[in-house]
């Protein structure tokens, strides 16, 4: 189950997140997937057999790419009052800038504009297709929570719905008594 647990240790706060796991893109693929095969079909067994194989790895590839799994592995850190403990390094208090919620998914859309093109079968509703899938599936589990010290930004947990990044910055903002 996707969260995040928080217990003491040692004086510490250890925290410990479970990514969303990625959605799989039925719909985007179902109508011109189904499409495909049956015209493979229709010619031979064996071209609806290579058709399903394309479709298959469309849809892994959508599951797969680096935009899906960026952030998305199970973290843990710990946090004191006089810093916190991710990843083997030690960042100090004094060092911490902010502790802030950042989502790559939809930061790389922002400002996106896309021209339509008069051309049909031009493949760019394709494209246009899986950028929305991207964000409307990606984006509401694609927040990260990062730690900025020394104007370097160390990522703390990632792949959280908003709610949870929201919690995870308030408990260590707390812990460390940021303002």
């Amino acid at each position: 189950m996707a969260g995040y647990d928080s217990r003491q240790v040692d004086g510490a706060t250890e925290f410990t997140t479970v990514p969303e796991t990625v959605p799989m893109p039925y719909v985007m693929v179902a109508i011109p997937g189904v499409l495909l095969i049956l015209i493979a079909l229709s010619i031979k067994f064996f071209y609806g057999v290579i058709a399903a194989g394309l479709v298959y790895g469309a849809m892994y590839l959508l599951t797969h790419s680096k935009q899906a799994t960026q952030y998305r592995t199970p973290a843990k850190f710990r946090v004191s009052p006089t810093g916190v403990d991710v990843g083997g390094a030690t960042i100090a208090k004094d060092a911490i800038h902010r502790v802030i919620i950042r989502n790559h998914i939809l930061k790389s859309a922002e400002g996106l504009i896309v021209v339509a093109n008069p051309n049909q079968n031009s493949g760019q509703q394709n494209t246009v297709a899986g950028m929305n899938w991207a964000i409307s599936k990606l984006g509401p589990i694609s927040y990260r929570v990062d730690v900025e010290a020394r104007g370097v930004p160390t990522t703390l947990a990632g792949g959280l719905s908003e709610p949870v990044a929201s919690a995870i910055m308030s408990d260590v903002s707390k812990i460390l008594q940021l303002s």
